[in-house]
């Protein structure tokens, strides 16, 4: 990669995060692309040169902000060596703790969730993710079972993800608003435990 075009995708990934720093403090509504060069520190132009307005600023911010929880979950599950059992429970881990756990991730979150049921985009973003979701607990689920020598079909692996990934939603929002409440691995274990009781399978 060239350098103009390394520093090109660096300041762009610069903007993204003043505008993610500028809805946390202002709001959606409150956010414009006039705030956002000031969070940024840079003129309005430099934004309009990397993006056409505030609706495809709003959408790349929503999308790195997907991206940046679905990172973290994607990791845990990477190394297809260990036990799908241990992979389903480094999953379930990864999502119920920070940074994805956290007040601002789920302030975000929901700034931006009333969007995605007007604006066509915004609600392809968001059930990018929710696929995504999909795609890595529905083989977990399944290589879980096939370990312990049971075969699941299709349509029982995505009623199990469908329970799970409700499950890890609920704790997410509740351990994201609900401060100091959860100690230690408290919240992991209760997803964990809820994940298992669900499965009825150790995990």
């Amino acid at each position: 990669m060239s350098t103009n075009r390394r520093e090109g995708n660096n300041r762009r990934q610069e903007l993204i995060d003043a505008t993610l720093n500028c809805i946390e403090n202002e709001g959606l509504q409150g956010t414009t692309v006039r705030k956002v060069a000031d969070y940024a520190g840079v003129t309005n132009g430099l934004i309009r040169f990397y993006f056409s307005g505030k609706d495809e600023l709003m959408r790349a911010a929503y999308a790195a902000l997907l991206d940046q929880i679905y990172s973290h979950a994607r990791i845990a599950v990477d190394d297809d060596t260990v036990k799908p059992q241990v992979r389903l429970r480094n999953f379930i881990s990864a999502t119920l703790s920070y940074p994805i756990v956290a007040p601002r991730t789920v302030l975000l979150w929901a700034n931006f969730l009333p969007v995605t049921y007007i604006d066509t985009e915004m609600s392809i973003i968001r059930n990018e993710a929710y696929v995504e979701t999909t795609n890595i607990l529905e083989p977990l689920i399944r290589d879980s079972f096939l370990d312990n020598g049971t075969a699941l079909d299709d349509k029982k692996v995505k009623s199990y993800a469908i329970q799970v990934n409700a499950i890890i939603d609920g704790l997410w929002i509740e351990g994201s608003l609900a401060g100091n409440k959860f100690q230690g691995e408290e919240l992991v274990n209760l997803g964990i435990e809820a994940t298992a009781a669900i499965l009825s399978l150790k995990i």
